[in-house]
This record gives C-alpha cells, sequence and structure tokens, in this order.
C-alpha cells in the first residue's frame, strides 16, 4: 500500500494548523500600534530631513518629500514614543523645503517630528491618540520604521 498521498495530506493539514494558529491573535493584548500600523511608502517617495534645533516656538524643516498631501507632525518626547502634540502643519504632495512649523506648551529637551498622510478630510488632521491605528490620517513608515526624527529644542 502507497501511503505517500496520506503522507502528504498529513503535512499539508499539519502546516494549514499551524498557519492558522499563527494568524490568530489576542488584540487586547497586543498594543495597536506595534510593528507598520501607518501607510508604507518607498524610501524615494517619503523622507525627512531636520538639521537644526527647534526653538520654544517653531520649528524648520529643511526638506519633506511626501507622496500625497500630508502633515507634519511633533511631539513632546515622551520616553522615546510621541507624546502631547506641539505642533502642526499642512503640506503638499512632492518636496516641500524650510517648512515652518509653530509650536506651542513645548517643555522638555527633544521633540518627535513625524509625517503623516492626509487621507482623511483633506486639510483637517483626522488623528486620535486614542486610536491611532483606525484613524485615517496614519503617519508614513519607509523600510518598517516611522518616518519621524528627534529634534533637540534651544
Amino acid at each position: 500500500m502507497n501511503r505517500t498521498p496520506l503522507r502528504v495530506l498529513a503535512a499539508i493539514l499539519a502546516v494549514g494548523a499551524l498557519v492558522l494558529t499563527g494568524c490568530t491573535t489576542d488584540i487586547a493584548a497586543s498594543h495597536p500600534t506595534d510593528g507598520v500600523w501607518g501607510y508604507v511608502a518607498a524610501a524615494d517617495d517619503a523622507q525627512l530631513e531636520v538639521s537644526g534645533a527647534a526653538s520654544a516656538d517653531e520649528l524648520v524643516v529643511d526638506r519633506v518629500l511626501s507622496p500625497g498631501e500630508a502633515w507634519l507632525v511633533v511631539h513632546l518626547d515622551d520616553d522615546g514614543k510621541p507624546g502631547m502634540r506641539v505642533g502642526l502643519q499642512h503640506i503638499p504632495a512632492g518636496e516641500s523645503l524650510d517648512v515652518a512649523v509653530a509650536l506651542e506648551d513645548v517643555t522638555g529637551d527633544t521633540l518627535i517630528v513625524a509625517v503623516h498622510a492626509d487621507r482623511g478630510t483633506t486639510g483637517e488632521f483626522d488623528f486620535s491618540m486614542d486610536d491611532p491605528a483606525g484613524s485615517p490620517d496614519r503617519p508614513y513608515f519607509v523600510d518598517r520604521a516611522e518616518l519621524a526624527v528627534v529634534v533637540d529644542v534651544e
């Protein structure tokens, strides 16, 4: 009796069970922003450059390249994660140079600047820290990392 077809079927069922088991996750146990949870962009299409420090009132972004209309979002640095938003500036698709972002309520020595897509209502920042992964204006990710930089405050 040739048992090869039975072995092949058993192997397929075992692999299928492993795949299905791996696909089930406990959503409540994972943070909604673990991994890539924004919009994926190629490194040639999404870039962010800031060379200087921010003042308490303003940050100048040297260069930003965005594949679509977007937002420059400035947060207080909360132990390496974005804290309270202290600045927001809409930018067009393509390259923008020397973009000034007005800042308010800056505390601390560092800020986090990120580029978020404008995918909700055009010209309105549709992002909620209470539901970051469910918000339409999520950040861009390049090479599995959020398109963001840390900036010193003078």
